[in-house]
């Protein structure tokens, strides 16, 4: 029998494994690319916010910055 989570709904406990899951999965990718060791200057705001996230806010930022890399249509290629 699924459990009921805090708002009462089933799904909820489902949507929570999907999302580790692709949590899962995108770390796994994340740590198959070729990693660079840099030194970035960041606003004091935006890095406590990032830091908030608590273990792992590197990853979080390095998903933002890939985020806005894919929109923007450029690849490792840096074409348009």
């Amino acid at each position: 029998m699924a459990s009921r989570g805090a708002s009462g709904s089933v799904e909820q406990g489902r949507s929570t494994w999907r999302e580790w899951q692709q949590q899962k999965r995108e770390l796994s990718r994340w740590l198959r690319l070729p990693k660079k060791r840099v030194t970035l200057n960041l606003d004091a705001d935006v890095l406590a916010w990032f830091r908030g996230m608590g273990r792992g806010y590197q990853w979080e930022i390095n998903k933002a910055l890939r985020r806005v890399m894919e929109e923007e249509g450029r690849g490792l290629d840096g074409e348009h």
